[in-house]
Order: structure tokens, then C-alpha cells, then sequence
């Protein structure tokens, strides 16, 4: 496998943006053995995009998981974006990170990086923060993507304002991020609503393979819970949703990313 950091230029940020990147190479050292039961080198690898928390960055999931050695296995391309405390969307008073995430990043890594992007071979998941911005993406986009993943979701945007003007501890003063997302008035459109989304799915949206896990100790897990609910009576094409015993941690994440991958890379 090669691994990248650096920066690139987004027309839709109007910046350079950070960015990991894994790829497999042909060069790699494992033959066909070292890979999960039933998968075989791809001339072209799958791609994962791969979304970052509230409180982290691009590098913290090449940071605090094996993300390189699970690429490894699975034979697949991760793309790890930087959006700061963008909540995934195209703020008020700021960048337009969901068009960032959703239409070009896939365009651009097609063409920097060789990486299959067409529906049935990319995937996007992400943790926390990340793990709304990976059900956004899917549910706004289900055509474009093959699986979404999403590990301890921030699921419940409009619940949040309620717990928003945190006054100490990693996510302190996250009040002054919502109103530059949001607008000083707060209001939160429905297409960013996940709950909203997943109420609202059309047939073709139907067609989503997707995982949700959420640790039984989380502060988010009643939130997971009920979107569970909704997205059991969606009749979507594939639902696994697992939990077990955690909190809002990488213990948690670092098997979360596993357990996706072995259910959904085949």
C-alpha cells in the first residue's frame, strides 16, 4: 500500500484543502491470500471515502486506527478530506463543504488518483460528525455510492442545537460554529436533517446499502436508536445495524471501520 498527505486546490472551497489518501499498489507485496475471503486484486480499486469527527481533523483516522492495514485487506482506496467544524454542510457564513464532499472530491480523486468513483464502487462512512455527513451524503445521493457507513452518528442535528452552547471540554464554543453554518436565526433546512431524509426516501434511494453501529454508553445511542427505527421500515435494499457495549470513542471506531468493510467489501 502508499499512503499520501498533502493538499490539494478545490474550486468549491476556493482553497487548498488537506487530504489521506491509501492506494494500493501493483507493486504491493501481498498475493491473493493475504486479502479477505473471496476478493481478488482490482486493476482499478473501490474507494472509500472516510469522514473525520467534530473535534479532528483529515489525519485522525490514519492516526488512531489501522485504516492503511484494513485497506490492505479489503484492496480498496481511502480518501480522508479535511472539513474543520463544518458539520458537512455549505454554511451560511462560510465554504460549501457538502458540495465539496459529495461532487467533487469523487471527481477529483477519479482524476488525481486513478480510483474507481462510479455507484457500484464508491463507498462513504465517517464517525460522529462524520458519520451524519457519510448519511447525508448517501441519502441526499443514493445513486452515487455503493454503501454508506456510519459509526456513532451525530445523526440528530436539530437535537443538538438543544446541547450546542457547551462551555468547556473538546467541544467547547460549538454555539459560534452552528451560527456560521446555520445563520445567527439557527434554522436548519431540512435537507440537513437526517431524520427528515430517511422519512422522506424516494425508490431510488431504496437501492442504499448501509451499516449503523452506536456504543450502548454513547450520549448519542438513543439518537442511533431512532433512526434505526426509521430506516427498518424504508425497505432499503440492505440495513445492518450492530451495537455493543461502548462510548464515544476509537476503541469503538477502530472496530466499527472493521466490521463495515468485512460486511460490505465483497
Amino acid at each position: 500500500m502508499s499512503f499520501f498527505e498533502g493538499t490539494i486546490y478545490s474550486k468549491t472551497l476556493h482553497m487548498d484543502t488537506q487530504l489521506g489518501v491509501i492506494l494500493p499498489q501493483d507493486s504491493r507485496p501481498h498475493v491473493e491470500m493475504a486479502l479477505a475471503e473471496g476478493l481478488t486484486p482490482r486493476q482499478v480499486p473501490r474507494t472509500l471515502i472516510l469522514l473525520h469527527g467534530l473535534t479532528d481533523s483529515a489525519s485522525v483516522w490514519w492516526r488512531r486506527t489501522s485504516i492503511e492495514r484494513y485497506a490492505e485487506v479489503h484492496d480498496i482506496a481511502v480518501i480522508m478530506p479535511e472539513v474543520y467544524k463544518s458539520y458537512y454542510q455549505d454554511m451560511k457564513h462560510g465554504e460549501n463543504f457538502f458540495t465539496y464532499i459529495s461532487e467533487e472530491l469523487p471527481v477529483l480523486c477519479e482524476t488525481l488518483f486513478h480510483v474507481a468513483v462510479d455507484p457500484d464502487n464508491l463507498m462513504i462512512a465517517g464517525l460522529s460528525m462524520g458519520g451524519y455527513g457519510a448519511l447525508r451524503c448517501a441519502l441526499t445521493y443514493p445513486g452515487r455510492y455503493a454503501a454508506c457507513g456510519a459509526f456513532s452518528s451525530g445523526c440528530n442535528i436539530r437535537g443538538s442545537l438543544a446541547k450546542s452552547d457547551v462551555t468547556d471540554g473538546p467541544a467547547k464554543g460549538f454555539i459560534r460554529s452552528l451560527r456560521a453554518i446555520f445563520g445567527e436565526n439557527l434554522e436548519i433546512p431540512d435537507e440537513s436533517d437526517i431524520y427528515w431524509l430517511a422519512q422522506h426516501l424516494g425508490e431510488e434511494a431504496k437501492k442504499i446499502r448501509m451499516y449503523m453501529t452506536c456504543g450502548r454508553q454513547d450520549f448519542l445511542y438513543e439518537d442511533n436508536l431512532k433512526l434505526k427505527g426509521i430506516l427498518e421500515t424504508c425497505g432499503l435494499k440492505e440495513f445492518v445495524y450492530e451495537d455493543w457495549d461502548g462510548i464515544h470513542e476509537w476503541g469503538y471506531w477502530d472496530v466499527a471501520i472493521q466490521r463495515f468493510l468485512k460486511i460490505f467489501v465483497k
